[in-house]
């Protein structure tokens, strides 16, 4: 009998998810940015020649970064830094950051600057600028970079580091996955399931899984963001510099989310429309870090990416529910009707997860180059085809519950008596364990979805470079050689082209020619020979090249390494 105070603590649960997604509209909404932050403009530009020193470096953005005290650096020809003030936003402009200078001397000074996307990704660079004439023309910018960073080049981050923090990000999405398929499922599809072990056991387990992932997240995102080391992420200027932006608040709140779900849960106090509140306010803490909350039409993005990730929570995770709990029911009849249930659910979801996963494909990758050649559209190729894999199991699952629907219907035509269940086919436990052997297989896979899914929001979006114009630098590798290409600015007009050649392990290679040109299929112009000067040590260079029009130009560049041998390589460089 139900007790008369139950209806209290239920509505509570209610007005609590409620008050969580107003709180998270509120806090984290994501404002206008554009994809992956880029340096649209600097004071003084790149390897400017100045006859008096500045009185601040200005760095423009394409959209509003985090920075910390170290985010901008001004180093002299020795490597010194000219100063230890700290950069800042100048009128809460945060999509501008400028440091202020002390009175320089004649020389050549490197500036070198990293900060924070919307999308919780680093960015970093250096560039170079030279007061006085004593400090002669503009040589070599990589040479001087690289002497005065001690060869480390601009922060590249640790790889130890981003291999730990993508498994953390993959462990605590994972985790979120059961979390909320699971509190969708047993509110919903299988209520008598709150009080099954093994639905238990799951749910706990995806609790801890996104929880304990979520706090090691937020020391490694703040090592991460700053180009440091793994060790960095034990320092606690680091750890309270990220709690303080975004993505440490967002993680932060999920932890709390976290904690009134295992209470919730813990009380049997988590009814349908509570356990649809604190899900979606989980997802929520997803989006906001990651390429939802940057580039084209945010606002619709961002709802795309609830929907996308409601869709996959209630698919996958509900297909855990089915492996780790349902399909060990000693009742086979209540196995059949919950798995009859969930796929009828598990078809919409997938639906919802087609058309938003195509419209989150056409905002990211951009165009169809880019789904092949960058790797954020081959992960996505990837993607795609893995879900595909496990539509076809899912497929074997739907074929499992028309079977057993039409088995019932033909024991309901039969005369009564022990013969009507003995003519039903694929009756008994054997033709529940083909059951069984399908939904891990969809599971197995959809853990594979998910690993893919947490590369994704690690690699830059394909739409990213074309986007926006400003430097654009890539590398390509050919048969025997590998080549860095850099356009700057990357706008019609005047630009400068610089290739270095190397191996593949990036040792510099001196080839016996570089040709290069450049062309413009969309409008049927070109091919532009470039004329490229040696720079010695297999650097290339064609500086003041007129690229006319905006668009995705073709750089197609023969490096021949012997009267025999050679390499052609093509890179498609986006002007704005």
């Amino acid at each position: 009998m139900r007790r008369a105070g139950g209806r209290g603590p239920a509505t509570a649960a209610r007005a609590a998810a409620a008050l969580a997604v107003v709180a998270l509209g509120l806090l984290l909404t994501p404002a206008r940015a554009d994809a992956h932050a880029e340096l649209l403009s600097t004071q003084p530009t790149p390897g400017e020649q100045l006859a008096t020193p500045p009185s601040q470096v200005v760095l423009q953005f394409s959209e509003a970064v985090d920075i910390s005290d170290d985010s901008v650096r001004v180093l002299d020809a020795t490597g010194a830094a000219v100063t230890d003030r700290a950069p800042e936003h100048p009128q809460g402009q945060r999509s501008q950051v400028v440091l202020a200078l002390p009175d320089l001397d004649d020389g050549a000074y490197v500036v070198t600057w990293k900060a924070v996307s919307s999308d919780s990704h680093p960015v970093s660079g250096a560039f170079t600028f030279r007061v006085g004439t004593a400090a002669g023309a503009a040589a070599d910018d990589k040479a001087l970079i690289a002497d005065v960073l001690g060869g480390s080049g601009t922060a590249g981050g640790d790889h130890v580091l981003g291999g730990i923090y993508g498994a953390a990000r993959f462990a605590a999405f994972a985790g979120l996955v059961v979390v909320v398929g699971s509190l969708v499922f047993l509110t919903w599809l299988w209520p008598a399931g709150l009080a099954d072990r093994r639905a238990r056991r799951l749910l706990a387990g995806g609790l801890v899984t996104a929880a304990v992932a979520t706090v090691l997240c937020i020391p490694l995102q703040g090592a991460y963001a700053t180009g440091g080391s793994l060790g960095d992420a034990f320092d606690p200027g680091i750890v309270g510099d990220e709690l303080g932006v975004r993505t440490g608040r967002a993680w932060l709140l999920r932890l709390v989310l976290l904690g009134v779900v295992a209470v919730l849960v813990r009380l049997r106090r988590l009814d349908r429309w509570a356990a649809v509140g604190l899900g979606l306010a989980l997802l929520v803490t997803v989006s906001v870090t990651g390429h939802a909350s940057s580039g084209d039409w945010v606002p619709l993005a961002f709802a795309v990416d609830l929907v996308h990730l409601g869709g996959v929570s209630v698919w996958l995770g509900g297909l855990a529910v089915l492996a780790a709990a349902v399909l060990w029911q000693d009742a086979e009849g209540d196995i059949e009707a919950i798995v009859a249930r969930f796929s009828q659910v598990a078809f919409v979801a997938v639906v919802l997860i087609v058309a938003s996963g195509t419209i989150q494909g056409i905002r990211q990758v951009g165009s169809y180059d880019a789904l092949f050649d960058t790797d954020y559209g081959r992960l996505l190729v990837i993607k795609v085809l893995l879900v595909g894999a496990m539509l076809c199991a899912a497929a074997f699952s739907r074929a499992w519950v028309r079977e057993r629907a039409a088995a019932r219907d033909h024991a309901l035509t039969l005369s009564p008596g022990p013969g009507a269940v003995a003519a039903s086919p694929g009756h008994g436990a054997a033709r529940l364990s083909l059951l069984r052997r399908s939904v891990a297989v969809e599971v197995g896979i959809g853990v594979c979805v998910l690993a893919v899914a947490a590369l994704l929001v690690n690699a830059v979006p394909g739409s990213s470079s074309s986007t926006l114009g400003g430097p654009f630098s890539t590398e390509v590798h050919g048969e025997t050689v590998a080549l860095t290409v850099d356009v700057t600015p990357a706008r019609a007009g005047a630009n400068d082209i610089r290739l270095q050649v190397t191996d593949h392990g990036g040792t510099p290679l001196v080839p016996e020619e570089v040709t290069g040109s450049l062309q413009l299929p969309d409008k049927q112009l070109g091919p532009i020979d470039l004329t490229l000067t040696d720079a010695g040590n297999g650097r290339y260079r064609a500086d003041g090249t007129d690229i006319p029009f905006a668009g995705n130009w073709d750089l197609d560049v023969t490096v021949r390494t012997s009267d025999i041998d050679q390499d052609q390589l093509e890179v498609v460089v986006p002007v704005s």
